[in-house]
């Protein structure tokens, strides 16, 4: 920078001479020599260069259903020191991009995505725009892109669904999973189809469906690129409350999930849930959708596309379509409003979805659900191939961690710790986790339980949720000694670690005539592998069952469960 005379950049494009040359004072003449040469020079402050840090605030994204074609604009925040260049995720083939409404500088690609470079700016904000044609494809043995499927009355159903780090493919997008962002949709359609996606729904004209999400609770990209379509959809209020909610089912005539609920059921439940989290954060609207879809249920803000033939599948929960329902509402504010600091962080987000949906059975549904929940999630346990929190190098692949969680997670993270904390203070522990949105870790979710417990947990998370490898959860070997009308039971945790597992098991006993529920309490920081416990009974034991409930993740056996995984039912 440094000439005859030097440049100084101040804040915000001010400047300044200084001088270069002698100390001592110029003489007249020279004076009046740098005095016009600077009256007349003219001074351009020197911008800001360098990628920009990337935040993201809102994206309007257009879309058309039939032909797949698409216009992304990002708002991005820019703060001190600036700089230049844009750097975000981005399908390959973009067209016509675009720098605050102009021709951008000048623009790459990079790796994963692209580089846009326009005039450097201080502060403000960027208006980044692209447009792009998403392909109708799939992607990674999931329904996660665009896709077109029939019904089972032979309709067609147009999907374009984003997970977990994928919004990049329709356009470009910032997949970081602990951002939250403001969005508006605006979809063009075909005259007969009926569109659903997140946030407020309008229908300013028949070919065009707009939905926006621009409230002070934001949602991730993950759950919010979504728009989902069928001609055939027939639109049916299933449960208003005065002002303060409405459920409202699009089925196609003759679907069976708003059949197979009960109403009054239904706003029971919302009534709970709204009870123990605060109100509905995307609205007093909540769109449930029944669809040909390969998962059980996927959240997005203020809609829920639910299988179309729940009612009809294999009964791993007892009411397979009101245990789907139920979780999915809970997503909304665990999953949406409170997303993951980062993607492995997903097992705290389907863990409280199905302990709270248990918990409600376990509180007010008929007898027999809450048990069966326990069981499938049992099932899923012993055959999990990862802890919550995989230490591996390499990482296991995000797609089979994520389907490996519905059982270990509720289970390890909740359900093991109620007889441990209590369950009203595992409870508390999970609202207080979700009071503020924002982005929340597994870490986070120990701190928030630790809160509310006054216990240290770091001893139960370090055997149960961390680790690498194989999961070395424990089997627990029992045996009984009878003596004076007493037993005499003993519990040695067995485990190829030899690690002591924080954890309360129970143990039934049963005689000709009796039967004896025995607790082996080891503690939240275990001083042995064995517990000991002498209870009265006054016969011959004829049978022993270890964790007789599904309240514990015993593997049953040293090493690997052989018992055929059940399916991974991925909501």
């Amino acid at each position: 920078m440094a000439r005859i005379l030097s440049v100084v950049t101040l804040a915000w494009g001010a400047v300044a001479l200084t001088g270069c040359g002698p100390t001592e004072d110029p003489s007249p003449d020279e004076a009046a020599i740098v005095g016009t040469r600077a009256n007349s020079f003219e001074f351009e402050p020197l911008m800001p260069e360098g990628d920009l840090t990337l935040n993201v605030t809102r994206y309007e994204y257009e879309f058309a259903t039939e032909t797949g074609a698409a216009k992304s604009t990002l708002l991005l925040n820019v703060y001190p020191p600036g700089g230049d260049c844009v750097v975000v995720k981005a399908p390959e083939g973009l067209t016509d991009v675009r720098w605050n409404g102009n021709p951008p500088l000048r623009s790459e690609s990079v790796e994963d995505g692209i580089r846009v470079c326009g005039p450097g700016i201080f502060a403000g904000q960027v208006k980044l725009e692209a447009r792009f044609t998403v392909p109708l494809q799939t992607y990674d043995f999931t329904q996660v892109g665009f896709s077109r499927r029939q019904d089972k009355a032979g309709n067609t159903f147009s999907y374009l669904l984003n997970w977990v780090e994928g919004c990049d493919r329709f356009g470009p997008c910032d997949d970081r999973t602990d951002l939250l962002a403001q969005y508006v949709f605006t979809v063009k359609h075909a005259r007969s189809e009926r569109v659903l996606c997140p946030g407020q729904r309008t229908r300013p004209d028949d070919t065009t469906t707009k939905c926006t999400l621009t409230g002070l609770t934001r949602a991730p990209t993950y759950s919010s690129f979504a728009v989902a379509s069928n001609p055939a959809w027939v639109s049916k209020t299933l449960t208003e409350v005065s002002n303060k909610f409405k459920l409202v089912f699009y089925e196609v005539p003759g679907g069976k999930l708003a059949s197979s609920l009960n109403g009054g059921d239904v706003t029971a439940y919302l009534h709970w849930i709204i009870g123990e989290l605060g109100p509905l954060p995307y609205g007093t609207e909540l769109r449930v959708a029944g669809a040909p879809t390969d998962w059980l249920g996927v959240e997005h803000p203020a809609n829920l596309i639910l299988r179309e033939d729940l009612p009809d599948l294999r009964r791993d929960y007892a009411n397979m379509t009101m245990h789907t329902l139920m979780h999915e509402v809970v997503h909304q504010w665990a999953g949406n409003r409170t997303t993951l600091s980062r993607p492995f962080d997903f097992v705290w987000k389907e863990a409280i979805t199905e302990y709270l949906t248990y918990l409600y059975e376990l509180r007010a549904r008929p007898p027999g659900e809450a048990e069966q929940t326990r069981a499938y999630w049992d099932r899923l346990a012993r055959t999990a191939a990862y802890y919550p929190q995989p230490q591996d190098d390499p990482p296991p692949v995000f797609l089979s961690l994520a389907s490996d969680v519905y059982g270990t997670g509720p289970m390890i993270l909740f359900l093991q710790l109620e007889p441990l904390l209590g369950e009203d203070t595992v409870l508390r522990g999970i609202k207080s986790f979700l009071s503020q949105p924002g982005d929340r870790s597994v870490e986070d979710l120990r701190v928030a339980l630790e809160q509310a417990s006054g216990e240290n947990l770091r001893p139960y998370f370090d055997a149960w949720v961390h680790g690498a490898g194989d999961p070395d959860w424990p089997y627990f070997e029992v045996s009984t000694e009878e003596e004076d009308g007493e037993v005499i039971v003993t519990g040695i945790q067995r485990s190829l670690s030899g690690t002591r597992y924080p954890v309360s098991v129970d143990v039934l006993l049963e005689g000709a005539t009796e039967r004896r529920l025995v607790t082996l309490d080891y503690g939240l920081e275990p001083e042995s592998d064995t517990s000991q416990v002498t209870v009265p009974f006054p016969e011959p034991v004829l049978q022993v069952t270890v964790d007789p409930e599904n309240r514990v993740v015993n593997r049953r056996f040293l090493g690997i469960s052989d018992e055929p995984p059940p399916p991974r039912w991925l909501f």
